[in-house]
């Protein structure tokens, strides 16, 4: 090999190192340790393990349908271009070395379980080079009779509401609404979907001061109208359909361009057999083209119409309205779903089962977007019907 192959190849692979740097640069990089000695052989869980656990917990976070962008979490021992040839070259973390070389200053959190007393403990902490602003120091115990196990998957959206809060309370709302909420409870300051929804509003109010605050006005505002949706959220779960209703109301005074607080509010006029109204508030957010390219919340926006329409009688605007959502969307489920209710009450069993066939198969493709009503519960063209889960 000549000079001029050795130095485009080392070109070559520098060039390699800094994009796989790069690309990895948004990723929090984890690391979690149990010391061998007093402790460790109680526990019987080794590194690798706990550091499953832990990224279990959050793979789980990460794959909650939602409309916000998520963080990547990963291992500092899953392999990237770089640390495989690292590896070859005897150079552990090369994927951290070239990132801190070119200025990245990538988030590593570590971790440590040890024992206190009768209790263990997960110490977090964050390298210094990543910044103030992502600086972690956080202790997590366990609670009376909650295990090591529970205690590290508890501790997985602990540690992330400093980096996504969001996220971890839209991921702590599907926990809600599927029953399984009470492995999470030990890090509330009240049991159930009370402490879920004060630790919600406590992360409401998290905000800038200053200049800061003037700057990030729109952020801010974002932010509120977002919780308070899922503050809405939870009330549904409780069956609190006029708390639901104040919430959704109020998250659009904050941001009136809020769609999905829209389209949940929709939802709840339709509970609250005030169709029209419900049709008032799609028909100008489907005329302001704001859901134009977004099948996602275009299907469910024209879905709400539908039902609406089918509870005033207008059974020919009903059916145009499904027929849209499936057009905007033709994986559709609901759509299909409730249009194959609204024939067969007609009873065109035919077209009926059609429409029904075509839900079943788009189910697979069925994403339950949890900050929207209309994945969660269903909706009914008839008066004083309760509400139920789907």
């Amino acid at each position: 090999m000549n000079l001029t192959t050795l130095l485009y190849t080392g070109l070559l692979a520098l060039g390699v190192f800094s994009f796989d740097a790069w690309y990895h640069g948004g990723e929090i990089n984890l690391e979690i340790n149990i010391p061998k000695g007093y402790g460790a052989s109680e526990t019987s869980i080794t590194d690798t393990v706990a550091e499953n656990l832990f990224l279990n917990e959050i793979a789980d976070i990460d794959a909650v349908p939602t409309f916000v962008v998520k963080p990547r979490v990963r291992s500092t021992n899953e392999q990237t271009v770089v640390s495989m040839v690292g590896d070859m070259l005897g150079l552990k973390k090369m994927t951290l070395l070239i990132q801190q070389a070119t200025g990245l200053e990538p988030l590593v959190i570590n971790g440590s379980v040890t024992k206190r007393g009768e209790r263990y403990q997960l110490v977090l902490a964050s390298n210094p080079e990543a910044g103030a602003d992502q600086r972690l120091n956080q202790t997590i115990e366990t609670a009376p009779g909650e295990s090591v196990v529970q205690m590290i998957q508890r501790a997985a959206p602990q540690a992330m509401l400093n980096y996504e809060d969001y996220l971890v309370c839209l991921y702590l709302v599907t926990k809600a609404n599927s029953g399984d909420l009470k492995i999470y409870e030990a890090g509330f300051e009240r049991p159930g979907v009370e402490g879920l929804d004060l630790l919600i509003q406590q992360r409401m109010q998290l905000r800038p001061t200053g200049l800061a605050a003037i700057e990030a006005r729109d952020t801010i505002a974002e932010r509120q109208a977002m919780f308070t949706n899922l503050r809405g959220m939870l009330a549904l779960e409780q069956n609190d359909i006029a708390k639901a209703s104040q919430f959704f109301e109020d998250a659009l005074k904050v941001r009136s361009t809020f769609a999905i607080a829209t389209l949940n509010l929709a939802f709840v006029r339709v509970h609250q057999d005030r169709y029209q109204d419900a049709i008032n508030l799609v028909r100008p957010l489907m005329e302001s083209g704001i859901l134009q390219n977004d099948p996602a919340l275009l299907g469910p926006a024209y879905t709400t119409w539908g039902v609406a329409a089918w509870g005033l009688k207008k059974l020919n605007e009903a059916a145009t309205a499904f027929q849209s959502a499936t057009l905007a969307n033709p994986r559709a489920t609901m759509a299909n779903l409730y249009w194959s209710d609204m024939l067969e009450s007609l009873g065109d069993k035919t077209n009926a089962a059609v429409k029904r066939q075509r839900a079943v198969e788009n189910s697979k493709f069925f994403s339950p977007y949890a900050e929207t009503a209309i994945f969660y519960f269903h909706l009914s063209p008839h008066d004083n019907t309760p509400l139920t889960k789907l």
